[in-house]
């Protein structure tokens, strides 16, 4: 009966040496294939960085663009409306003038 045992247990053991030995390949199988599509992803992840950046960057040339624009008709505006000024008070000038003329 011992016989018997023992070579049931040393089937037990063959047969667990086995499946340890599958059981480690499929996991370096799983943990390469896991480790390519990590590998995959961060590609994906550093290609769409670079492309945001990119838009990013468009975005604040064009931001920049439109704020030095916006700047220069700030300016025009701020002349125009000096000029506006100047030109009111020599409309009242001339009509104290002409006021002045009036009563001499």
């Amino acid at each position: 009966m011992n016989t018997r045992f023992k070579a049931i247990d040393d089937r037990f053991k063959a047969v667990e040496e086995t499946m340890n030995t599958r059981f480690k390949a499929v996991e370096e199988t799983m943990n390469t294939r896991f480790k390519a599509i990590d590998d995959r992803f961060k590609a994906v992840e550093e290609t769409m960085n670079t492309r945001f950046k990119a838009i990013d960057d468009r975005f604040k040339g064009l931001e920049d663009t439109m704020n030095a624009r916006f700047a220069t008709l700030d300016a025009k505006i701020d002349g125009f409306e000096k000029r506006l000024d100047l030109v009111q008070r020599v409309a009242l000038l001339e009509a104290k003038v002409r006021e002045i003329e009036a009563k001499s």
